[in-house]
């Protein structure tokens, strides 16, 4: 793949409508990848015209999830993953403005099994907005599952709206 090429996220992330924050990824690699969005007042987090900078802790766990599909190999789907930690945040602004346009950089710092540590900086071409250190765990869908039946959720396939098939 062209390391310049933009790809866009909505076959990488299971993430949809307003939710879905990141635009484009490029340059995917083993370890890492860049992603680009714009800010848009359907975002959440927007409060006249601004967006909460800890929207950016969300952006680089959208990334990671891109990067995980892109792994997985051509045809993969997306699958759902828990951001189960921040270890670090630092923010250089309460708040970014819309139509500001953003560029996501993260980098995996190590994994064990289903756990993984990456570090993530989101800036504009004018300004720094986040550096920041995440804990994600990607288990299995069955595994998944059965972890929110167990705490009084829905399974899965029952939030999909496809009742279990």
């Amino acid at each position: 793949m062209e390391q310049n090429k933009l790809l866009p996220t909505e076959p990488l992330i299971p993430h949809r409508l307003r939710m879905r924050l990141i635009d484009w990824v490029k340059g995917p690699t083993q370890n890492g990848l860049q992603a680009e969005t714009t800010v848009t007042e359907a975002w959440p987090l927007n409060t006249d015209g601004r967006v909460s900078s800890v929207i950016c802790v969300e952006l680089v766990a959208q990334a990671v999830s891109a990067l995980s599909t892109w792994r997985r190999g051509e045809g993969a789907k997306p699958r759902v993953g828990l951001l189960v930690g921040v270890k670090e945040a630092e923010f250089s602004s309460s708040s970014i403005p819309v139509t500001t346009r953003l560029f996501i950089q993260i980098d995996e710092l190590y994994h064990v099994g289903d756990y993984a540590v990456f570090q993530g900086k989101v800036s504009s071409e004018l300004a720094f907005f986040c550096k920041t250190v995440i804990q994600v765990m990607e288990p299995e869908e069955e595994i998944l599952s059965k972890l929110l039946t167990s705490q009084g959720t829905y399974p899965l396939d029952k939030e999909r709206g496809n009742g279990g098939q």
